[in-house]
């Protein structure tokens, strides 16, 4: 098989977040543009069904010619080492997809992998901060800026229920995307007596350290619910019903988290936390708000009863919301990889 897509699918448990959506899509990204006869996966997941995956892995790996490589923390560092001289024997060209933003700190004490990164085909940014600081700190040639992205040609409706708002969070759902927040701003709507007119629903999958809490806080408030997990075919059409998405999160090096991409592609605008990418991707009073990273709660909430009081603004911002949507299309993704392959 001439492509070969490595990263963490989650098929057996269809495990869905940021990890699993970005590898699937990237492989349906290659099967659509090159065909699905010439292109093959392996899904690392599999490791925990058995070792003797491992060499089916290696197995796929040396037969191929260009290794489409998405990993996550534990495989960059035991794996990439042991793939980076198969590919000099093999003669398979490495191109390796960054999933989220904390290589540049990973790498601060990797000079191994420094090294051997520096030697691959190509290494695709989600960001253009993360592609000058590996060029400025680690003296990286081969990095490209390539964002995630969707299929969809979906249109919203834009639709807004007068003298309503109604928020939505669809992530991961852990405490560090920003749990605390949501619920102290669910505190600050019933003490405002704004119950009934402004909502919050989650969608995700709940971290399992994380579930006790979750529930138990939202127990607390008769306007918050949990809708489950969504299949990434039903996010549009679910998530344009809403009026803004909230994603208030702890992790600093987040790289383009989904949760900003969906919100776009549903015509919705978003408030999210000042991560350290946050201003490439959220215009803040265009496309949304940017709170500070620390200590933001009060202006998360003044935010969200601003826009509640402007439904002007906020129609808006739904339209320019959908209109930076279009930067993120598989096309322009597909434009980028094929200056790689042959």
């Amino acid at each position: 098989m001439k492509y070969l897509v490595l990263g963490y699918f989650g098929y057996k448990t269809n495990q869905l977040d940021g990890q699993t959506v970005k590898t699937r899509d990237l492989f349906r990204l290659l099967e659509e543009n090159i065909g699905k006869d010439k292109v093959d996966y392996f899904d690392t997941q599999n490791f925990q069904y058995g070792i003797s995956n491992v060499f089916v892995m290696f197995k796929k790996i040396m037969s191929c010619r260009y290794l489409f490589y998405l990993p996550a923390h534990n495989n960059l560092k035991y794996i990439f080492p042991i793939l980076f001289p198969l590919s000099k024997i093999f003669r398979f060209n490495i191109l390796y997809f960054i999933v989220g933003g904390w290589l540049v700190e990973y790498l601060s004490t990797k000079p191994l992998h420094k090294w051997m990164l520096k030697r691959i085909n190509g290494i695709f940014s989600e960001t253009k901060l993360m592609k000058i600081s590996l060029e400025d700190n680690y003296e990286f040639d081969n990095v490209t800026v390539f964002p995630n992205f969707r299929f969809s040609v979906f249109v919203p409706t834009m639709h807004h229920e007068k003298g309503k708002l109604k928020l939505v969070f669809l992530a991961r759902i852990n405490k560090m995307k920003g749990l605390d927040v949501i619920f102290s701003l669910a505190s600050n709507i019933r003490d405002k007596g704004l119950s009934d007119v402004i909502s919050v629903d989650f969608y995700g999958p709940v971290y399992e350290k994380d579930k006790g809490y979750f529930f138990k806080e939202l127990g607390k408030y008769s306007f918050l619910s949990y809708k489950g997990e969504l299949q990434p075919s039903d996010i549009n059409k679910t998530i344009e019903k809403y009026d803004v998405m909230l994603l208030p999160t702890h992790y600093f090096t987040e790289g383009l988290p989904g949760s900003v991409l969906d919100a776009y592609m549903s015509g919705i605008p978003i408030i999210v936390s000042k991560w350290k990418h946050a201003d490439e991707f959220v215009e803040d009073g265009i496309t949304g708000f940017i709170i500070p990273f620390e200590n933001g709660i009060q202006e998360f909430e003044e935010r969200v009863e601003f826009l509640y009081k402007n439904p002007d603004l906020l129609s808006e911002m739904k339209k320019n919301a959908y209109e930076e949507s279009h930067k993120y299309s598989s096309g322009y993704a597909w434009r980028i990889i094929k200056k790689y392959i042959a």
